[in-house]
């Protein structure tokens, strides 16, 4: 009786270390993928257009290609454009969150263009660069 309540003993703490163990380093594992695949939305500094948001402005006035559908009249609106500056300084996964009534050619338009922007300065927390997400109001008003 006294061997087999030592020998349960054994098992349950070599258990417990292997347990242990485990968890440690699935913890760890976990801990790296979340800084790896996180995009964040919250950062101690936010990503920014290679030269600050004049610079931006600029890149959207002389590059912005007015839809044929509208050359005959005035319009006007706001849409919001959200995306990932990758941590590299590159921009993906273009989506309209709201996009202009009445206006899909300029959304359209809009994505066209915001793919060919150039690299951006990715944001960072604690000095470190990282994914994040970007929400871009643009307002658009052609007389």
């Amino acid at each position: 009786m006294k061997n087999s309540a030592i020998k349960f003993l054994f098992i349950i703490l070599c258990f417990s270390i292997n347990a242990d163990f485990a968890y440690g380093q699935k913890m760890e594992e976990l801990s790296d993928l979340k800084i790896i695949d996180s995009i964040y939305t919250v950062v101690d500094q936010e990503a920014e257009f290679p030269g600050g948001f004049s610079e931006f402005l600029k890149f959207l006035h002389t590059n912005f290609v007015y839809p044929s559908e509208y050359t005959e009249i005035c319009f006007q609106g706001k849409l919001f454009v959200k995306f990932i500056v990758r941590k590299d300084g590159t921009c993906s996964d273009f989506r309209i969150l709201r996009g202009i009534p009445g206006g899909p050619h300029f959304d359209k338009s809009t994505l066209d263009l915001l793919k060919k922007m150039p690299v951006w300065k990715p944001a960072k927390i604690n000095g470190k660069e990282v994914d994040s997400y970007f929400i871009l109001p643009i307002s658009i008003h052609f007389e």
